[in-house]
């Protein structure tokens, strides 16, 4: 049987789910669904932070728990291309912060996706994507660049958001090669104590989260970019496709 927390967590998610609840709905106060008979304090606080960890709703001082909207991700040929439409690979609602980048070695999956040995250095660029109202995280993305491109344009290695577009811009901008072929993939898994950080959730959160990759590939044949997107709990993948 499962805890009283966790009865009480699927309750209020079902709630939301049928649309009782609706995005931007305030939950009720913790200490009003005690008086109820749902639980203490302690067990409401539980099925809240379980709430939270799920996606489903964001807590904030002063605002309260309020029920989330379903985020869609962006793969990163979406945001290259929102980038070349608009000058910004943000979608409505959504910001990014937490820029850094350096040159690492290479982990043996990067490796594989870049083609070159596993150890060697690569430049690495992360940002975290937030919905910018209730700043939670909808997406922890990471670059994975040839640590050629380090050397030949130094502001990829600035900790910073780029100017003038995606880093996919700068290079193929610098090199007069264009983007002629994309490889992506994606699955679902389940959150480790590792993506805590990422993610900024509780070590101890086990939620479902997916994850999209994309290899990007020039008309020379080199892989120029590696990018990895680790999703949120609750966000989700969609896209709309027009009809032949």
């Amino acid at each position: 049987m499962p805890p009283k927390w966790r009865e009480l967590a699927d309750e209020i998610a079902a709630k939301i789910n049928s649309g009782e609840y609706a995005p931007g709905d305030r939950l009720p106060k913790i200490e009003d669904l005690a008086r109820e008979g749902k639980g203490s304090k302690t067990t409401v606080h539980a099925a809240y932070k379980a709430l939270e960890a799920d996606g489903l709703v964001a807590s904030s001082r002063g605002h309260g728990t309020v029920v989330r909207a379903r985020v869609s991700l962006s793969t990163g040929a979406e945001r290259e291309e929102r980038s070349k439409l608009t000058g910004s690979s943000w979608r409505a609602g959504e910001r990014s912060d937490s820029h850094m980048a350096g040159v690492v070695a290479a982990p043996d999956d990067v490796a594989e996706a870049l083609g070159v040995t596993a150890g060697q250095p690569v430049l690495r660029r992360t940002r975290v994507y937030r919905d910018e109202h209730t700043n939670a995280v909808i997406s922890h993305s990471t670059s994975w660049i040839p640590a050629v491109f380090a050397e030949e344009l130094p502001e990829l290695v600035m900790g910073k958001r780029l100017s003038g577009g995606t880093s996919i811009d700068m290079i193929t901008r610098h090199t007069g090669r264009p983007v002629s072929r994309r490889f992506s993939t994606m699955w679902a898994r389940t959150t480790t104590p590792a993506d805590a950080g990422s993610l900024e959730i509780p070590e101890d959160t086990r939620a479902a989260v997916i994850v999209l990759t994309v290899r990007i590939v020039d008309t020379s044949g080199m892989t120029i970019e590696y990018g990895v997107d680790l999703g949120g709990p609750g966000c989700r993948w969609a896209k709309e496709e027009s009809a032949g």
